[in-house]
């Protein structure tokens, strides 16, 4: 192996070509080829750093400096891992072809040459992957003509950089040595409901009197609980020096004043928050004690569990240095402190590479800090200079998406922890579009913004492209208004995120209808549903409900009235609300005649009876698992046919999408909650609706869809056109929320965070503020330069959100949204327009607030079909035109999907094909009308055969055996998942090993086998029960002959049978194998013996 002072014989630019792809920039070339030391990369929105470090990992392969199992890549999400992790080993497996060849030694002389100049024409000009792949081997082939094929490493297979994320590694950390920090390995790690769902019972089973004393919902203890635990575990913080902090701060209401005796108010309010310290330390305790008490783990153990270990264990982080050489860390600028002191501690001095970028820092609020960045060389490179590089050409933006950027981005360029230079067009960028809106009201800028994607999805549609495309919010709160903007111009869209998700009208009624069954109060979400297109009922037969409704709260259960004590003592317990729910049910017992119900229009009746029905049986049906529950009430409330019919929600088959992604969130909750009841499930949501921060789904563009979703989920996305809305004054940049920073209910205090030197300093002590007058200025301060750290925050937000446009942006405000002010456009989108030379239009007068008469004016009901009424009135019309007309004729589809119909219902049985592969035989035993009926409609099933395991350990016997097996072909798209190898982890070395030891140790160990992965298609006559000739398709692993006999052994990585059924059908395959081997060879079946070799469990199976 090369090392690190041998000059690398391959260059980067050699590399690329021989991969057939284009040449590094020269700021790429210098990353990739960096020395073996602490380094760090500046890389710029869209710099192409995935494709750098996917460079750097093949560079230093070739060069010999590391082996592929020797790089550790670590990334945020489990998205950006994948996506990192499939793109190195695609690199490497080209390369690979070289290095079998012989040809790495060669390759930078054949790309002087220009030699490998071809592999890049054949990527370009290719039809398909099948061409190009064919071409390139004979490409290599010829080059290879004369030169020697080296040896090959037997446990090359093996060898593959480790790609994970921050937390997986930390995990895989802690479960490898857990009982040195007390923790259990089999520790479950808890999800974001489950945890909210953990503390939530802990606050509600504390008997700390003390909570009494913080005067918030419980709802805000449990979310402020949650939080400071996280954060206090995050930052090693010791939770009884918080609690004390929390006296030590109390002191400051002592200090004199220069004005009475009493503490100033600003001073005394800005204590009481942290005075209540003391309680949340001691829930975080409990929290911790549950935990453990139930096997669990949160995310912030991961890392803290981590660092824990290696700093207590220094053999384990020398283990983890050795193991992994080389490190690629992704995203560095979003770790926390506590990651960055475990990854210090790991890879401190060593060939470690961190890629960031400071302007795109947007995690703060959850504990990451850009300050990370500043620090990575003393951190990293104690006494010494991390080297560093930037990758600051755009590969993603226009010029004037990049202009508009830079504008953004410009008062903050003195002020990072590391010097970033201004990004810079790729060469031959298109000139882009950016275009810039202030408008009246929120109504006219969701309509500018709907045209604008009408208009762009036209002229690229015109042009033969489809467009991908999002809306772009701060926050999630103007979402639906947007929404429907696009859906009135017909334009498919899609909410991303829980947050949003709970604002869509299907997930509303979905809600609405769980609380229905859940609370016998909750009248608001009967209403909406009654007064919906469900059941539409009218506003009079409502106001009778509400009355019927309070005269069954004035009735005991026979119908008599209660004594005017009894009512008045309701009154004083405050539970004298009439419910509607009791109402409705009400109505659907009684019969037309009763006299309570006189109030009701006929069709109102008839309206509600069906609704107290519909709603009974919901009710009986809740013990049913919540998604089987959620389809049930999509059904009931006819959901499903109403999004299929509304053209606005796009093709029929994405129109529900909007709810299966809120049944994947409710499924996530539910593997949290053992109980899966609707209150704890009610309240999650309701904690959900009040977040903003809930992560979006995270879902590729779509051609022509338009998704919504906030900043904060959009990062690591791009689309063709994209509109980041509501530029105004106090959404973007929004209104300051931090009030005096720590100084808040459920806040760690800076002094007890990591980063707290990159945070804003409040000058509490006795030397700094000797009095209450001093207190109050620097609280003033204080706040100011909490203020001025936001601002930047929303800088780099803004920065983020225009760089996810490629070339198409569009940057709207507008004066009036249902606030009390108008707001003016926004500091960044006067920027903008000032950097790019462009006018931004601002009304002179923008009126007053229109949405005022509207909030006093409300029609109610409202229209379910708003502004579809006349297209649907029409569609209606023309439906009862064609049901009076004569038939028309069927067209030819629907006349086979009616015969096919009619065959089913006549039954018609389906028939076997004419080729079987050995490993469905069995299902053609068991169940021929099933096995045929699947194969006529199949579904998807898992990928081909093997897990990776048992195809690297049937490589190994095909090596070590000498001989050549029979390779892939046309049938091996029949071939099923093997059953045996279910279950199984991603293989890894260790894994490999046991079963290349336990078939050394078995009886074949010694034996040569005649044939390896051979295949035999032999024709039956009586394989199947059909009367119809057959062939089957036969695999057979191994054959060996052991004197005159003959035995075909089948190698199983899997779990073995675990009944009489299990084996007998295990053996049919083995049998199937001894009539094929004896169709071609013909050594009579008494001569042949099969067997079953489970590895793993060491056993074998004959016949």
């Amino acid at each position: 192996m090369t090392t690190p002072s041998t000059p690398p014989a391959i260059s980067p630019e050699a590399i690329a070509a021989a991969l057939g792809q284009f040449p590094p920039t020269p700021e790429q070339s210098a990353v990739i080829a960096a020395p073996l030391e602490p380094a760090l990369v500046v890389a710029g929105a869209g710099s192409g750093k995935t494709e750098t470090m996917s460079g750097r990992v093949v560079w230093l392969v070739a060069n010999g400096l590391v082996r592929r199992d020797e790089v550790l890549g670590l990334t945020f999400t489990r998205k950006a891992a994948g996506e990192l992790a499939e793109r190195v080993q695609r690199r490497l497996a080209r390369l690979g072809e070289f290095e079998r060849r012989g040809l790495l030694p060669r390759l930078q002389s054949l790309h002087a040459a220009g030699a490998l100049d071809v592999f890049g024409k054949i990527e370009r000009d290719s039809a398909d992957a099948r061409a190009a792949d064919a071409a390139r081997r004979a490409a290599l082939d010829a080059l290879a003509s004369g030169t020697a094929a080296p040896e090959s490493d037997p446990d090359a297979l093996l060898h593959r950089p480790v790609i994970s994320t921050y937390n997986s590694f930390a995990d895989q950390l802690v479960r490898e040595n857990a009982v040195r920090i007390g923790r259990d390995p089999e520790s479950v790690v808890l999800s974001e409901s489950a945890a909210w769902l953990l503390m939530r019972s802990v606050v509600h089973a504390s008997d700390d009197a003390a909570l009494e004393e913080i005067d918030r919902r419980p709802s805000t203890i449990i979310d402020a609980a949650l939080q400071f635990a996280r954060d206090a575990v995050d930052n090693l913080a010791d939770l009884d020096q918080i609690a004390a902090f929390a006296g030590d701060l109390a002191e400051v209401l002592e200090r004199p004043s220069q004005r009475g005796a009493a503490p100033l108010a600003p001073v005394r309010d800005a204590v009481v928050p942290v005075s209540w310290l003391p309680q949340l330390a001691r829930l975080a305790r409990e929290y911790d004690a549950q935990k453990r008490r139930r096997g669990l783990i949160d995310f912030s153990d991961q890392v803290a569990g981590a660092l824990q270990i290696v700093r207590a264990h220094p053999a384990v982080a020398a283990e983890v240095r050795e193991r992994y050489r080389v490190v690629l860390l992704d995203e560095y600028q979003d770790t926390s402190v506590v990651q960055s002191d475990l990854l210090a501690t790991l890879f401190g001095g060593t060939a470690v590479m961190a890629v960031g970028d400071p302007h795109q820092s947007i995690y703060g609020w959850r504990g990451a800090s850009a300050g990370n960045l500043g620090g990575f060389s003393a951190a990293f490179a104690p006494g010494a200079r991390a080297h560093e590089f930037s990758l600051l050409t755009s590969w993603r933006n226009s010029e004037r998406v990049l202009g508009a950027a830079n504008a953004l981005l410009a008062p903050l360029v003195a002020r990072t922890p590391v010097r970033v230079g201004e990004l810079t067009p790729r060469p031959q960028a298109p000139e882009g579009t950016v275009e810039l809106a202030y408008e009246i009201d929120v109504d006219a800028e969701a309509d500018r913004v709907a045209d604008w994607f009408a208009q762009v999805r036209t002229s690229r549609a015109a042009a033969g492209k489809a467009t991908t495309g999002a809306v772009l919010f701060r926050a999630k709160k103007h979402m639906v208004r947007f929404a429907d903007a696009l859906g009135r111009r017909g334009i498919p869209h899609r909410i991303l995120g829980l947050g949003g998700l709970l604002s869509t009208p299907e997930v509303v009624d979905v809600v609405a209808a769980l609380r229905v069954i859940s609370d016998p109060k909750a009248g608001s979400a009967l209403i909406r549903l009654l007064s919906g297109p469900r059941w539409a009922v009218g506003l009079p037969d409502l106001r009778a409900l509400e009355q019927l409704a309070r005269r069954i709260g004035r009735h005991d259960s026979t119908l008599q009235a209660l004594g005017a004590d009894v009512v008045a003592q309701l009154r004083r317990s405050g539970d004298e609300a009439a419910s509607l729910i009791d109402a409705l049910d009400f109505v659907g017992r009684q019969a037309d005649d009763h006299g309570w119900l006189t109030g009701f229009t006929p069709l109102g009746r008839t309206r509600l009876r069906e609704a107290s029905a519909v709603f009974a049986g919901l009710r009986r049906a809740a013990g049913l698992p919540v998604p089987e529950l959620v389809r049930l009430i999509e059904v009931e409330l006819r959901l499903d046919i109403e999004l299929a019919a509304n053209e606005a929600r796009g093709p029929a088959r994405v129109a529900g999408d909007q709810l299966r992604a809120f049944v994947d969130e409710l499924q996530g909750f539910l593997a949290a909650d053992e109980s899966g009841s609707l209150p704890a499930l009610l309240a999650w949501l309701d904690r959900a609706e009040r977040a903003d921060e809930f992560a979006p789904r995270t879902e590729p563009p779509e051609d022509d869809v338009v998704q919504l979703l906030t900043i904060h989920g959009s990062k690591g996305l791009e689309w063709d056109a994209v509109a980041v809305v509501r530029g105004v004054e106090d959404e973007l940049p929004a209104k300051p929320r931090d009030g005096l920073g720590w100084l808040r209910f459920g806040v760690l205090p800076y002094p007890f965070r990591g980063d707290r030197d990159w945070l804003p300093h409040l000058a509490w002590g006795a030397a700094d503020a000797p009095t209450q007058q001093d207190l109050r200025d620097a609280l003033v301060a204080f706040k100011e330069a909490l203020k001025e750290r936001q601002l930047e925050e929303e800088r780099r937000l803004g920065y983020v959100a225009v760089t996810r446009a490629r070339d198409l942006l569009l940057v709207t405000g507008s004066a009036w949204s249902g606030t009390k002010e108008q707001r003016p456009p926004s500091r960044f989108l006067t920027e903008i327009a000032e950097a790019l030379g462009q006018e931004l239009a601002i009304p002179e007068d923008v009126g007053e607030d229109p949405y005022l008469d509207e909030s006093r004016l409300l029609a109610w009901p409202i229209d379910p079909l708003g502004a579809r009424r006349g297209a649907v009135g029409k569609a209606a019309a023309r439906v009862r035109t064609a049901q009076q007309s004569a038939p028309a004729e069927p067209a030819r589809d629907v006349v086979l999907l009616l015969a096919e119909r009619a065959e089913r219902e006549a039954g018609v049985a389906e028939a076997a094909p004419t080729r079987i592969p050995a490993s469905r035989y069995k299902d053609y035993v068991a169940d021929y009308a099933g096995a045929a009926s699947a194969l006529a409609l199949p579904v998807p099933e898992r990928p081909y055969r093997q897990t990776r395991l048992g195809t690297l350990f049937h490589a190994w016997i095909e090596q070590r055996s000498g001989l050549q097996g029979a390779g892939a072909s046309l049938d091996d798209a029949l071939w099923e998942v093997d059953d045996d190898t279910m279950g199984l982890a991603e293989a890894d070395a260790v894994a490999m090993d046991d079963l290349k030891a336990r078939f050394l140790a078995s009886e074949w160990a010694e034996l040569q086998p005649i044939e390896v992965e051979v295949e035999i298609d032999v024709a039956l006559d009586d394989l199947l029960p059909d009367g119809r000739p057959h062939i089957a398709i036969c695999k057979l692993d191994a054959v060996y002959r052991r004197g005159e006999r003959i035995e075909i052994v089948d190698w199983k990585t899997g779990r073995p049978p675990r009944n009489a059924k299990e084996r007998e059908e295990r053996l049919l395959q083995l049998r199937l194998y001894r009539r094929a081997y004896q169709a071609r060879s013909g050594i009579s079946a008494d001569l042949i013996d099969v067997a079953l070799f489970y590895v793993a469990d060491d056993l074998i199976i004959r016949d």
